[in-house]
């Protein structure tokens, strides 16, 4: 049975009968403002729709960052093979959905935690926020049953912040555990560490 978290709840993940983590797939959502009579990709859509980008940062101990740990469309694999972009989908009705897998087995020691993020990629030249945004959360399912595991949906206001923190998977004594946050930042942090240039939406629609 799923377990709805609230803000700063955590929940421990458990190993298999084969003593391994099973494979984690996270599902991070929101619902846009803009629905072009159901036609997504029209122009209007393409210049006024607000662009949100989700990505993960995997942590060491250190602050600073290696544009590999970033994962997100533009760096889409880990080079351990533990953490996958897997891609966006959205539909008519304005949902948002972006997926990746996690194997955590696989995450290399040095890695204490991934973080799980999103921006608004041009909020400034469209004066965008996550304010804007409606209904925003993240699930987190066992990738082999297809079983939810917990959901976290992000309450509250957030006019004016253009980077939104969700949650993070950090490792405890047992393994690994989530922790809700859901924290809003007026810092686009993406765009400090990888060049605009990078940003080419690649949506599947369905």
């Amino acid at each position: 049975m799923s377990v709805n978290l609230v803000d700063g709840q955590e929940i421990c993940f458990n190993r298999n009968d084969k003593g391994e983590f099973s494979k984690i797939r996270i599902k991070l959502g929101w619902h846009l403002p803009f629905q072009c009579n159901g036609i997504w990709f029209s122009d209007y859509f393409k210049n006024n729709a607000i662009e949100c980008h989700a990505y993960m940062l995997m942590c060491k101990d250190e602050v600073e960052l290696d544009h590999e740990d970033i994962i997100n469309y533009c760096n889409a694999e880990h080079s351990s093979q533990s953490v996958r972009y897997l891609g966006k989908c959205l539909n008519d009705r304005g949902a948002v959905t972006e997926i990746m897998l996690i194997e955590p087995d696989k995450i290399p020691k040095e890695y204490n935690m991934i973080v799980f993020m999103a921006d608004v990629s041009r909020a400034k030249s469209r004066r965008q926020h996550f304010g804007m945004i409606k209904n925003a959360y993240i699930k987190i399912f066992d990738d082999e049953t297809n079983e939810e595991i917990c959901q976290y949906n992000v309450l509250g206001k957030f006019d004016g912040m253009t980077s939104m923190l969700f949650g993070a998977l950090c490792r405890c004594e047992s393994g690994w555990e989530f922790v809700a946050i859901g924290e809003g930042s007026t810092e686009n942090i993406i765009d400090n560490l990888i060049k605009p240039s990078f940003y080419e939406e690649r949506a599947v629609a369905i």
